[in-house]
């Protein structure tokens, strides 16, 4: 990709975003990774574990960050005939990318803007990425990208606010994803952007919820790391990260430490969801 492509797709990356993820080796030493069984079931979903093909697929996977996806589904799929081409829009992310990947292919680039040739792609992958970029411009160039029939396949790991000392951040927290309009996958109104093109582009979604993920927690300290390495603290003015610190140790404090229990985990809740490319 040419530096003024890069720089453009750098350009369309809401600020949030770029300020939140500004620390790429952050992003990869404090935030959790996928579970297998989780990631098996849904590359099932998406025929890219199908013994009897015998074309080579190729999948793209969006919004790649420091490839902590990307190394689980490689696992996965290594005896299969699958080629994975890794994305981002970040030049800071792809350079972690390729620190810890350096054998796979990354090209910085953003959903909307997609430098591939069309129908070019057998599956495209985006994890813990599409509420970035839920808007019809780039739902049209996944279509663009993808074969007749291709995939779309979305994939989140979120905490499990229904947990209480979760609900306890969450409530500080919610209030911040509204005012900077980004859609989380437990809010169904984010599917609504698929009825929003021109045209109908893709299938009716499939899902599954019963994946969940344990994230061991070394200490308090790595715990706050990881929270506040979410986009709307880490991007978030001081008022608001201290107010958030504030918050978390009181929390634990009375939710852990006062009733003697151990803080050992984060739990998450996996989301996974897929379609198939029509028209």
């Amino acid at each position: 990709m040419t530096d003024d492509i890069a720089g453009q797709s750098s350009s369309l990356v809401p600020e949030v975003a770029r300020k939140a993820f500004a620390s790429s080796s952050n992003y990869e030493k404090v935030r959790q990774g996928y579970p297998a069984d989780a990631v098996r079931f849904f590359l099932q979903n998406l025929r890219l574990l199908d013994d009897s093909t015998a074309c080579k697929k190729k999948v793209l996977e969006l919004g790649s960050g420091t490839g902590k996806f990307t190394r689980v589904m490689l696992e996965i799929v290594n005896k299969q005939n699958v080629t994975v081409i890794a994305s981002d829009p970040l030049e800071e992310m792809c350079k972690e990318f390729k620190q810890h990947q350096p054998d796979t292919e990354i090209i910085q680039c953003t959903a909307e803007r997609i430098g591939l040739l069309d129908a070019s792609i057998d599956v495209v992958i985006a994890c813990q990425c599409f509420h970035w970029f839920a808007n019809p411009t780039a739902l049209e160039e996944i279509h663009r990208v993808l074969v007749t029939d291709g995939f779309l396949g979305l994939i989140w790991a979120v905490c499990d606010f229904s947990v209480p000392w979760l609900a306890r951040l969450w409530e500080f927290m919610a209030p911040l994803y509204k005012e900077k309009s980004i859609v989380c996958p437990y809010d169904e109104k984010w599917k609504d952007v698929f009825s929003s093109t021109r045209r109908r582009l893709f299938s009716d979604l499939e899902g599954n919820l019963d994946y969940s993920l344990s994230f061991p927690i070394k200490d308090l300290h790595d715990a706050y790391h990881f929270f506040s390495s979410l986009s709307v603290i880490a991007s978030g003015n001081e008022s608001t990260q201290k107010s958030f610190r504030q918050l978390f140790y009181k929390v634990i404090r009375e939710e852990f430490e006062d009733k003697g229990v151990a803080f050992e985990q984060v739990p998450f809740k996996i989301y996974l969801y897929w379609c198939n490319k029509i028209n």
